[in-house]
């Protein structure tokens, strides 16, 4: 790793050639905060292999903070939009264009939707020994994954103007296509909608054509392809679709604006919040003894994931005229029993404390008062799950939380399959498999460098000055505004009122404590507290009178070998006025991956 780190101007020349040639930089943040760029091969549960220039590197998942599946932005002639059909200058009748192409196969996609009435989709083709007709089908192939493999760099146009053929050795015959349908209206209102959808069948057609009448009044078909070009020349291509169709063709590589993803919103649903800073927002589908089995969309496809119950938090419904209380509402709420929020007939909402024993598609099953009560499930607003729930450690395992596409993230093991595919084992051992075009990005919990503010304290004291206690916030201010000592903001960090004792358990497994202390701004003149750093007894920083006024650099504490790290703020000189202090980025750093065990539970 040290080799890539220290790579000569020359070597990053030719890692960037290697990348346009491959069409895509994967990207990797390292526990330093220096990057590395180059295309993901394999992950495994400790280990990333990339593919960076010419050569392949091996990067312990220790030294990653986090890592992300890039598409880098392409030349124009790579996928090339011929035909767009959604243009508004267009006149009615058929949409041409005209490409010069030399002789060969020549790929294609052609994305096209329907809403209301008979739905029509005409393609024709033109050219040297070829008149205006359907396209030919023995001119028709199909794009396989060896077609998809093909670098970018292979989509090229020369200097004549003509779009090169691609290397294809006897592909398959006909076209593959997928279909997708929906129901709502509006889920549909321009071509590149289409990538939200799921798929509902994937399927080849030996025509370039509408073959059946679809009985589905809302739906869309994405055609991919090869053109078998006879000789070398400029052909017309043509498109006649029905008013209430749209259609568009790309010549050269499949489109990056076609990738598919989805939506941030869901307007139904459920939101749940679990163990390891996982949430998913998707549909239950059986709830009981077995666990909790949902749903899940995403981009590519819908994905069943199974959460055992004492791992779940909340669960919050998200149709429309539903909302999560307020936190004035959920103020006394039970932290030993399970919390129900139900939705009463003249539209209040009251709240439930008992055991949430299962659901079906009808109703929530819920134990109040030794009884087994039976509660219609589109009355249920939230549930807060306190009866079985599992207690919340610190994990000094090495695990990774995905972030899908859409806002999901779900923690796990990371491992590579498949090319397309990486699969997700849960830290209670079920796996899930999902396709990189779904990933956003992927972060590792507790690699090298691990914030305090992902770790749980060993113990919390806090001492009020009169009787009123602020319990300490993590990655935000006591006004809910961001963390900021003097000029600089802190994504991450703790702020605390005097006096408030933290105790974090090590295990002798860190080297390195970073942090930049202060008081948070606009806490006013009057701010002095009493600040000590302490790990097993002896004291790595002190200062008795820490101001506003204080010039404090950032502080990196030695810690190897060390059980416990005490962060203190206590009362200094003005009782506890503007008391309220910030421990801005406060990491800590491993000192070597030596015995570090992946989570297997």
């Amino acid at each position: 790793m040290a080799r890539i780190l220290r790579s000569s101007v020359c070597g990053m020349a030719l890692m960037m050639l290697c990348l346009s040639q491959r069409g895509r930089a994967d990207e990797i943040l390292l526990y330093d905060g220096k990057k590395i760029s180059g295309q993901i091969q394999k992950i495994d549960a400790d280990a990333l292999t990339v593919e960076v220039g010419k050569a392949t590197r091996k990067v312990n998942l220790f030294d990653i903070t986090s890592y992300k599946f890039v598409q880098p932005a392409l030349p124009g002639n790579v996928s090339q939009l011929l035909i767009d059909g959604e243009k508004p200058s267009y006149a009615k009748g058929p949409r041409t264009a005209k490409v010069k192409l030399r002789k060969g196969y020549q790929r294609f996609t052609l994305p096209y939707y329907h809403t209301l009435g008979v739905a029509k989709l005409e393609i024709k083709m033109s050219g040297p020994g070829l008149k205006n007709a359907e396209v030919p089908r023995e001119m028709l192939s199909r794009v396989t994954d060896e077609v998809r493999k093909i670098a970018t760099s292979e989509y090229r146009v020369d200097k004549a103007g003509f779009r090169l053929p691609l290397d294809v050795k006897q592909p398959e015959r006909y076209v593959a296509y997928r279909l997708l349908e929906w129901k709502d209206p509006d889920a549909v209102k321009s071509i590149l909608d289409l990538r939200y959808l799921p798929v509902k069948r994937y399927g080849a057609s030996p025509r370039l054509a509408l073959l059946t009448k679809r009985s589905a009044i809302h739906f869309g078909i994405i055609y991919e392809g090869l053109i078998k070009i006879p000789q070398d020349g400029e052909y017309t291509f043509s498109i006649e679709t029905d008013k209430n169709s749209k259609a568009q063709l790309y010549i050269g590589d499949f489109p990056r604006e076609l990738y598919r993803k989805s939506k941030g919103k869901k307007a139904s649903g459920w939101q749940i919040a679990f163990a390891e800073q996982g949430k998913l927002t998707g549909e239950i589908k059986q709830w009981d003894a077995s666990g909790i089995s949902v749903n899940l969309p995403v981009a590519s496809q819908d994905v069943e994931v199974t959460l055992i119950p004492e791992a779940v938090h909340e669960i919050w419904k998200m149709s429309e005229g539903f909302s999560q209380p307020a936190s004035p509402e959920r103020k006394n709420e039970s932290k030993t029993e399970d919390t129900a929020y139900i939705r009463t007939s003249d539209g209040k909402v009251v709240r439930v404390a008992g055991e949430v024993s299962g659901m079906n598609d009808q109703s929530l099953r819920f134990l109040y008062q030794g009884q087994e009560r039976e509660v219609k499930r589109e009355r249920v607003v939230g549930l807060v799950l306190h009866k079985k729930r599992s207690e919340k450690k610190n994990h000094l395992k090495l695990m990774s939380l995905i972030r899908l596409i859409g806002g999901s993230q779900v923690p796990g093991v990371v491992s590579s399959g498949k090319a397309s595919q990486v699969t997700i084992k849960l830290p209670w051992g079920e796996q899930v498999s999902i396709s990189k075009e779904d990933l956003e990005s992927v972060k590792t919990i507790n690699a090298r460098s691990v914030s305090l503010t992902e770790m749980i304290p060993e113990s919390v004291t806090q001492v009020p000055f009169f009787n009123r206690i602020l319990p300490y916030q993590v990655n935000r201010s006591f006004s809910g505004k961001e963390l900021q000592i003097g000029k600089q903001v802190f994504k991450k960090g703790l702020c605390v009122h005097a006096k408030t004792v933290l105790v974090y358990q090590l295990d002798q497994q860190f080297e390195k404590f970073n942090v930049t202390p202060g008081l948070q701004n606009g806490t006013g003149e009057l701010g002095n507290v009493a600040v000590s750093i302490v790990a097993d007894g002896k004291t790595l920083f002190e200062n008795q009178e820490f101001t506003s006024q204080t010039q404090q650099e950032p502080l990196n504490v030695d810690v190897s070998g060390c059980s416990t790290l005490t962060l203190t703020v206590d009362f200094g000189k003005n009782q506890n006025v503007g008391d309220r202090f910030v421990w801005g980025a406060p990491q800590l750093i491993r000192a070597s991956p030596q015995g570090l065990a992946v989570s297997k539970k």
